[in-house]
């Protein structure tokens, strides 16, 4: 399964347009999982998140799951990845995208 997930955007800024689950950037950087529907966040992490995206690019191309399980295992693997290649330190791990 190839992940091609948008940007992210700024919870204070935007919201999805589209019920499902994002993954969510917390205030620490680390990262999660949360499920948007109703035009609010139904199933959220504990911890404050200031950011999400989507977990892919083009939302025609995103199947409508009950399940995250098989989104979440191709996300973890491309976090990962993205942690062997591109680890970062301190505030610069996994920034969003124009941060600066």
């Amino acid at each position: 399964m190839k992940i091609e997930s948008t940007e992210w955007f700024p919870l204070s800024d935007f919201a999805p347009v589209r019920d499902g689950w994002y993954e969510v950037q917390l205030a620490s950087g680390e990262t999660a999982f949360a499920k948007f529907g109703a035009d609010e966040w139904t199933e959220k992490p504990l911890l404050v998140f200031t950011h999400w995206r989507g977990l892919v690019a083009d939302p025609s191309a995103a199947e409508e799951t009950e399940n995250i399980s098989a989104e979440v295992v191709a996300a973890e693997g491309v976090r990962a990845v993205w942690d062997k290649f591109f680890p970062g330190s301190g505030d610069e791990q996994h920034k969003p995208l124009g941060a600066g």
